[in-house]
């Protein structure tokens, strides 16, 4: 049975509330993820993005409940078509996992068993939530690959993870994490380490397939470049909250807190020739010891005892309009970095 009728008008798919989750060390807890609130839409795409160690994936395995231990989600809401799923039963959940919520892990070697073809991966997925025999399990196992566009898919079918490029192994997670047809996606990196013109082919895969069958997808990945191509709206991530969020083009063309302008400012593409890449400053702060006020403040070039004392947030303050937010106490200086 899926968790919630497939039928349902209401547009919001996602919606996490104050969603914390702390790792426990010597030097008290790691506040990965510390009070973010994001939404995914049907049909929408999210970027999630920062720099590595922000809390992006650990937002992602919160969701599902999937935060290795000792780390635990501490407080917060993860809404699913309404319904919250910190509070689902654990049968519930794994029902759910794979079937109307699916993610795509960042290194694909790790999410396939070596000892098992490809085929019997994507078919034992659709046994277990689909209720399909064997027979009817193989054929949509090659439907899928199919589908992702593995060459020659009959005789990858039966092929083993280590016989395939990379590009083709994320091709087979993607279609283990599509063979259910799930509502939302979740994507975590799913074209690190994939050269070019592989990367271009599994985001057009992306994006055929939300056309298919109009699912959200929430993309987390550090490269803007992808974000442009793809997103449709983009939240940016620090230091375990969410300090920017808006539509793509109003972020790519004006953004406006500090750190998503230094992002801005150190793409490659925006150097000059012949002068050194600009970067941002330090690095991010533990999350066992993060500054008091302000995350950003011990790297940013605004920084002044208003944004020690006090952590800011999300405002609309001077955007052309309210779905544009940052959390800066100078927002109006910082659009003149």
């Amino acid at each position: 049975m899926p968790f919630l009728p497939r039928d349902e008008t209401s547009a919001r798919l996602l919606e996490l509330r104050g969603l914390r989750t702390y790792f426990p060390t010597d030097d008290g807890f790691a506040q990965a993820v510390d009070g973010v609130n994001l939404t995914v839409e049907r049909g929408e795409t999210v970027a999630l993005v920062g720099e590595s160690g922000c809390g992006k994936s650990v937002t992602a395995l919160s969701i599902l409940d999937l935060v290795p231990p000792p780390g635990q989600v501490r407080t917060g809401e993860v809404l699913f078509k309404g319904r919250d799923l910190r509070k689902l039963e654990a049968q519930e959940l794994r029902r759910l996992r794979g079937n109307e919520i699916a993610m795509v892990f960042q290194e694909p070697m790790t999410s396939l068993n070596p000892v098992y073809t490809v085929g019997e991966q994507i078919a034992e997925t659709v046994r277990l939530h689909r209720g399909l025999d064997r027979r009817a399990a193989r054929a949509v196992a090659l439907e899928m690959l199919e589908l992702v566009g593995i060459p020659s898919p009959q005789e990858r079918l039966d092929a083993y993870p280590h016989q395939l490029s990379g590009g083709m192994r994320q091709r087979v997670v993607i279609a283990i994490a599509m063979s259910c047809d799930p509502a939302l996606l979740i994507a975590d990196e799913p074209t690190t380490a994939l050269d070019v013109t592989v990367q271009a082919q599994i985001l057009k895969l992306f994006a055929r397939l939300q056309e298919r069958s109009g699912m959200g997808l929430l993309l987390i990945t550090h490269n803007l470049g992808i974000v442009a191509e793809t997103a449709d709206r983009v939240c940016v991530m620090y230091a375990g909250n969410i300090v920017e969020e808006a539509a793509v083009e109003q972020l790519l063309r004006k953004p406006r807190h500090p750190y998503t302008i230094g992002l801005m400012r150190s793409l490659p593409e925006r150097a000059r020739h012949g002068e050194p890449l600009e970067t941002i400053a330090g690095t991010v702060p533990d999350p066992a010891r993060f500054p008091s006020g302000c995350r950003f403040r011990p790297r940013c070039p605004l920084a002044r005892a208003a944004c020690e004392e006090s952590e800011p947030e999300l405002s609309a303050a001077g955007a052309p309009d309210d779905s544009h937010v940052a959390a800066c106490h100078f927002l109006d200086e910082a659009e003149g970095l």
